[in-house]
């Protein structure tokens, strides 16, 4: 359901929640899985690095949003009156950097120029966090040992630049929603969801498909090209709780509106099950299909004390006579 797929040979275990009784924990091989079971994955991890520090995280997330990072000098598009913008003016007039505004109908298009013969400290921010370059389909994460705080700022700058956060009411009349990140590059869709799950937000990635070059929004997005949208969705009730109190948003009418949709879904208390103490560490995740790949060369791998390990972001078993696919 989450979006993410693994390749396993058919007797590789797998951890799963019996779906009747005591919904005890039982082990399973691949030939076995059939749509609907539950897989356990992790929230959180124990463990950050130390570079990097919020108001970097920031700039480099939306720059990945909004940015351009392909032309001698770095810019960046919004709405000249919102917070994400004036924080791009702060953040380049602290490193010395001109700024050149030039409006486009209800947008700014903000320039960060330097001296002639100079290298543009904006753009060795960027470089130093290995994200200059990069064109809109081929986006990711920074790969370097990054501080918590880092994470946190990188995640708002992405939500206040592609994200948006939904309220609905569904026909019960129950009030919920979703914050949704948006992004053509399936690699960055999927590092954003990693590094949610590391901060305990459960999560789940979905592609859609688009047919035309122009037209009407798609889900909220604006259709301007063929590359299929990626778009990484929070709708639990607990995850949105969680973000909210993560994230830094500086747009304000989405900083209000992440704050009033918490409040509303806040009153959901996590699932319960058998699960020995790790509710707050472990959700669940279900099994949507179970297809018949290609031969592919396959490993054993035996992993102690627990026997279980994580591969793209499922917890799977150790091998013990399975064999997991490389």
């Amino acid at each position: 359901m989450s979006g993410r797929i693994i390749e396993a040979s058919l007797d590789q275990r797998w951890i799963t929640q019996r779906r009747t009784g005591r919904q005890a924990w039982e082990w399973k091989r691949t030939r076995s899985l059939v749509p609907g079971d539950r897989i356990p994955f992790p929230l959180t991890a124990g463990h950050f690095g130390t570079e990097g520090e919020s108001r970097s995280g920031y700039f480099v997330g939306a720059m990945l949003g909004d940015g351009g990072m392909t032309s001698c000098t770095p810019e960046f598009h919004g709405d000249p009156l919102d917070g994400a913008v004036q924080f791009m003016r702060v953040f380049a007039a602290e490193r010395g950097c001109g700024v050149r505004e030039i409006q486009q109908g209800s947008i700014v298009r903000l320039r960060f120029p330097f001296r002639a013969g100079h290298r543009n400290p904006v753009t060795n921010c960027l470089r130093r966090f290995g994200v200059w370059g990069q064109r809109c389909e081929e986006k990711r994460l920074p790969d370097l040992n990054l501080s918590r705080e880092f994470w946190i700022g990188c995640l708002s700058g992405l939500i206040d630049t592609d994200g948006c956060i939904r309220e609905r009411v569904n026909p019960r009349g129950t009030a919920h929603g979703s914050v949704e990140f948006a992004t053509v590059s399936p690699g960055l869709a999927m590092q954003v969801s990693d590094t949610l799950l590391r901060l305990g937000v459960a999560n789940r990635v979905r592609v859609n498909q688009r047919k035309s070059s122009d037209g009407p929004s798609v889900n909220g997005y604006i259709v301007r090209s063929r590359r299929p949208i990626h778009i990484v969705e929070i709708s639990r009730a607990t995850a949105v709780v969680r973000l909210a109190g993560l994230l830094d948003l500086r747009i304000g009418y989405k900083a209000l509106k992440l704050k009033r949709l918490a409040s509303t879904v806040g009153h959901v208390a996590p699932a319960k099950s058998e699960m020995h103490g790790y509710d707050e560490s472990v959700a669940l995740d279900r099994v949507k299909d179970v297809s018949v790949s290609t031969v592919r060369r396959v490993f054993g791998l035996t992993v102690n004390p627990s026997g279980l390990f994580v591969v793209n972001g499922l917890v799977m078993g150790d091998t013990r006579g399975g064999l997991v696919a490389s």
